[in-house]
């Protein structure tokens, strides 16, 4: 199941928030999740659609991004998949590029343990109150 969009009046900060919840998820991890993040971190803040809730971009543009050949593109695409962090919404077909989104549940439940190391602040609005629903 997947998470609504991030749009509307509080977008911006929940936005921040999940950066910062996978940042905080990385720098716990060894290196090879951290690598994996960084790229993931900067694949959704260069060419995410917010609006649409899509990532609508071609293997080629993503290696260029990272500085890797497309093998990698195509490795590390397949493991944010099996994490659950992307969902394939409608594959590359001849002169198109595929469509992902991202699953913010997924997500949420991957870097809950980590918030704290943020603040119990940070913490407390992630998980949120009786009469407020969590940030995303």
């Amino acid at each position: 199941m997947q998470a609504k969009k991030l749009a509307g009046p509080e977008a911006a900060s929940q936005k921040y928030d999940l950066l910062t919840a996978l940042g905080a998820h990385a720098m716990a991890g060894p290196p090879g999740l951290q690598r994996l993040v960084l790229r993931f971190l900067t694949l959704v803040t260069a060419r995410y659609n917010w609006r649409q809730g899509t990532l609508h971009v071609g293997q080629r543009e993503i290696a260029r991004l990272w500085s890797v050949d497309e093998r990698t593109v195509k490795r590390e695409m397949a493991r944010l998949r099996a994490l659950g962090w992307i969902t394939l919404e409608s594959p590359a077909r001849r002169g198109r590029v595929a469509t992902y989104a991202l699953d913010l549940i997924a997500i949420r439940t991957a870097t809950r343990d980590d918030w704290p190391r943020v603040g119990e602040d940070f913490a407390a609005r992630m998980r949120g109150t009786p009469d407020r629903k969590p940030v995303w």
